[in-house]
């Protein structure tokens, strides 16, 4: 998802390596898949070119959300309605001494005063500590998904997505239900590591790695939390086959943009497809 991303300036070189974009394919009969990262620096383009041959054989993108309606005013509206208390609760309220503190320092340390997070969701705090975090790390340009999409419209292709925006907003709305303090605590470790994992993340990424990315990026979430790896992922992969199937039985050819930790593990998009009896071919 757009807003839930922990993702260094490195060079790379990709000769003899694949990408993360695969060809779905049963008998005449094709789709494209590729992962996105949704946030990006000036240094990460050009994008390796198996998405330009998807792109170009595509006569239509398909992706998580409506990018046009992520910038909305509608949807900032419908954000600070659904990830910040509308009722009097403050920060303070949900959070231990401790970890309001632990979290105050840091965000000091960042010059922001924890007085403007008084009336966010922890599920919001966590979101924006990642996205100051990047920010600073320098991924300030548009990710794969945005770059394709305004591609897209420049070229008159069809454009279709998975999920409204506000859809997405409701699935971070239910992170760190009941365990607001964990959540807390477990971005504030995170947001340590993020100058590293994100080169890690990158790395996988452009490679499709996907077994690394599993291993290095998935497991401990899904075990430190499993219902909301199941939320944001599982679920979410489960409720867009059926969508995917459709495509697969159209005339036209589409190219699907995802987040690439939906393309990782044996609950993955792909791993469903292939479930199916579908033929999965990684492009390099």
């Amino acid at each position: 998802m757009r807003l839930l991303v922990s993702f260094c300036f490195l060079v790379w070189s990709l000769s003899g390596y694949s990408a993360s974009v695969w060809k779905v394919t049963q008998g005449e009969r094709t789709l494209y898949i590729g992962g996105t990262l949704h946030l990006l620096s000036p240094n990460d383009f050009p994008l390796p070119d198996a998405y330009a041959e998807a792109y170009n054989e595509a006569s239509k993108l398909v992706f998580e959300t409506d990018i046009a309606g992520l910038n909305s005013p509608a949807f900032q509206q419908d954000t600070l309605s659904l990830l910040t208390y509308q009722d009097g609760t403050q920060l303070s309220d949900v959070l231990s001494p401790d970890t309001y503190d632990a979290l105050a320092s840091h965000l000091a340390s960042r010059d922001l005063s924890i007085d403007a997070f008084a009336s966010y969701t922890p599920a919001l705090v966590s979101v924006t500590l990642s996205i100051v975090e990047l920010r600073n790390l320098g991924l300030t340009s548009q990710g794969v998904d945005e770059f394709y999409y305004f591609k897209a419209m420049m070229d008159n292709k069809q454009l279709d997505w998975f999920e409204t925006p506000q859809q997405q907003l409701t699935f971070i709305q239910r992170m760190g239900d009941g365990d607001e303090d964990q959540i807390i605590r477990y971005a504030l470790e995170d947001v340590k590591k993020i100058k590293e994992s994100i080169g890690d993340l990158k790395v996988f990424w452009r490679e499709g790695d996907m077994n690394a990315m599993e291993e290095t990026s998935m497991k401990e979430f899904e075990a430190s939390f499993p219902d909301v790896f199941n939320t944001l992922l599982t679920e979410r992969n489960q409720n867009w086959l059926p969508m995917l199937t459709t495509m697969m039985n159209s005339p036209e050819t589409e190219f699907v943009l995802v987040g690439t930790m939906h393309l990782a593990g044996d609950k993955s998009v792909l791993a469903l497809l292939a479930k199916q009896g579908y033929h999965i071919e990684q492009l390099n």
